[in-house]
């Protein structure tokens, strides 16, 4: 009989959160008799929006009707999207859906009190300090346990009748990155003179502001006091150890996993599961309650597994390079899968003899879902023996039944496999006695994809002349695809950043796309689009310092430096009047017309290109609305 299966969704899964979660779910699954299937994301770096899209389609692989349930970490994924479309997915699922640690509507939660312990750090400043000038560093504030956290810091302080004012709150991420600009914050209004605590949301924040602090000569806690939550590893072993909130994940993990089981057996528990957490007071506020035991073998060990990493990223990175083999490509990935720990491993790729989607033809014949038949290419054995083959199956299997014989429990681990948007497949990875990869699988998979990549790169350049059509021009309008433009405009967006330049970010929509299609057929509407991206041509080729591109079926880009305010309007006027003469001399009773979203970036070192692409949108829309209102 076959075991009945929980799905997991779970970003960073060697990070300390994660991991622990992982863990714990593979154990009391087994206890109570289901598989658990992972479906994991790697978190990008920077602007990276292709790869991040990249990720998130391992999502899109699992048939969920096939679960019993699904626990999803949501604040560990990688969704450059946005969060809305994986939601209205697992809303719609016949199985329960249950959150950790941030809250789904509608979904089984099991979460953190964050208020309680927020306030029994706050209190212990006030209290036992005597504290009045208290700095918080807040998170990622679109997150739940984000606001609940700042609110419940403005709710005590006021309590205490402390007022606070602008520069003791600092709107972080929940990362390291943000530290200098944190600190810069807290200290540059004060003059000579120091807050006497900062307390952060989270321990990453905390850590890092104690680094920075301490790079700049302030001691931790005889000048300033510093407090996080969460209580990860790191945590206690920074110097000074940080005064922190513990929060038992395994307890998160458990209490998951028996909901489903609950569920499964036709009880109905609350919606909202809350886990206690307790304080821990260290160095970094200067109690030292709670002892930290250091274990510098384990930290000696780790120190050691994260060089020999880099030494195997570098090195798998030179031995794939110029490969032009697929067999043996998937050799020298194998020579290197052993970091993985992984007792069996399958390498599934895209079937590319698959006719691609209407909507992947229009973003440059680059396939971005997974196919409905994929292929088996590769398989480890548990004494790692590699066999190779090429076995076609029902995407649906996720592993085709038959190279599941003699695995009758276990966990498994599916991870997605893409260079940028581009969507090769995935490997899945089977472990024993509840284990996972370590940090070495990031790397060994980016390797990995970018060496297929370039294979099947070689393989068309073979059969093709035209390398800039293929790669990085849009076939129909002759201007760049999505990959071209991320290119330029990365290029464009930093040479602003580093100049300290303003950028204009356009996003631009064709309106009545399917009514031209409709009224005189897709020539008519291809015709219309190919004027946009003339208009587009004409405008921004004279400048420089522009990126332009058709980003989709009827989307457009363009991201410019600029040099006085106010000129990126100038340059949404010039694109619609040499739009408006294109259409006065096309001869054609139909008009192509636009509406446009302008968000112009004052300082581009300060906002994000992914976000100005996002504001910009959000315009555009706006625009798209108020044209529609005129029309009635």
């Amino acid at each position: 009989m076959k075991r009945k299966k929980i799905g997991v969704l779970i970003g960073s899964v060697t990070n300390n959160f994660s991991s622990r979660i992982c863990r714990t779910i593979s154990e009391k699954a087994e206890e109570y008799g289901y598989d658990v299937y992972f479906f994991v994301t790697f978190n990008s770096h920077g602007d990276n929006l292709l790869y991040g899209e990249g990720e998130q389609r391992i999502f899109s692989l699992p048939d969920y009707s096939q679960l019993s349930g699904v626990v999803v970490a949501l604040d560990t994924l990688n969704l450059p999207d946005g969060e809305e479309a994986l939601i209205k997915r697992l809303q719609g699922l016949p199985c329960p859906v249950v959150a950790i640690r941030v809250p789904i509507p509608g979904a089984y939660n099991v979460l953190v009190d964050e208020t309680v312990s927020m306030e029994r750090i706050i209190r212990h400043f006030v209290d036992v300090h005597h504290f009045r000038d208290i700095c918080f560093m807040t998170g990622r504030m679109e997150l739940e346990d984000a606001r609940l956290r700042y609110d419940c810091y403005k709710r005590v302080m006021d309590e205490c009748g402390i007022a606070v004012t602008d520069d003791m709150v600092f709107f972080g991420d929940y990362w390291k990155g943000k530290a200098k600009e944190a600190v810069d914050h807290f200290i540059n209004s004060r003059l000579s003179k120091y807050p006497q605590a900062i307390v952060c949301a989270n321990d990453y924040m905390a850590i890092s502001v104690c680094r920075e602090l301490g790079e700049r000569g302030i001691r931790v806690p005889e000048d300033i006091c510093v407090s996080g939550f969460d209580d990860l590893m790191e945590a206690q072993h920074c110097e000074p150890p940080l005064s922190t909130v513990a929060v038992k994940f395994e307890d998160m993990a458990i209490r998951a996993v028996e909901l489903i089981d609950e569920i499964d057996q036709g009880m109905t528990p609350e919606k909202m599961q809350y886990i206690t957490t307790q304080e821990k007071y260290r160095g970094s506020c200067g109690c030292k309650r709670h002892k930290v035991v250091n274990k510098w073998y384990s930290l000696t060990r780790e120190l050691e597994e994260r060089k020999e990493i880099t030494y195997q990223t570098v090195f798998m990175n030179a031995d794939l390079e110029g490969i032009t083999d697929d067999r043996e490509l998937l050799n020298v990935v194998h020579k290197y899968g052993f970091n993985n720990n992984a007792k069996m491993m399958w390498v599934c790729l895209c079937d590319e003899s698959e006719e691609l989607t209407e909507e992947e033809r229009n973003l440059g014949d680059m396939r971005t879902e997974y196919t409905k038949t994929m292929i088996l290419r590769a398989v480890k054995t548990s004494n790692d023996a590699l066999h190779l083959m090429e076995k076609r199956f029902d995407r649906s299997e996720l592993i085709p039944e038959e190279e599941r014989i003699g695995i009758e429990n276990g966990s498994f681990y599916f991870v997605p496999l893409h260079y940028k948007n581009h969507n090769l497949g995935y490997v899945v990875t089977h472990f024993d006695n509840f284990g996972h990869f370590n940090d070495f699988m990031q790397p060994w998979t980016m390797n990995f994809a970018v060496a297929l990549e370039n294979y099947f790169l070689h393989k068309r350049l073979n059969a093709m002349n035209d390398i800039k059509r293929l790669y990085k021009e849009d076939a129909l309008t002759g201007i760049l695809n999505r990959r071209g433009f991320e290119e330029k405009a990365r290029k464009v967006y930093g040479d602003a950043s580093y100049l300290r330049k303003r950028v204009a970010v356009i996003s631009i929509d064709m309106d009545n796309l399917k009514k031209i299609n409709d009224a005189y057929g897709h020539a008519a509407g291809d015709d219309a689009l190919r004027r946009i991206g003339k208009a587009l041509m004409i405008v921004a080729e004279p400048r420089g310092n522009i990126a332009y591109a058709r980003t989709g079926g009827d989307e457009f880009v363009v991201v410019g430096r600029l040099e006085q305010p106010n000129e990126g309007a100038e340059i949404v006027a010039r694109i619609r009047e040499e739009l408006d003469q294109i259409n006065e001399v096309s001869g054609q009773p139909y008009r192509a017309e636009i509406s446009c979203g302008l968000y112009e970036v004052k300082d581009a070192s300060k906002v994000a290109l992914a976000k100005a692409l996002e504001l910009s949108d959000e315009r555009m829309y706006e625009d798209k609305r108020q044209r529609k209102a005129k029309q009635r």
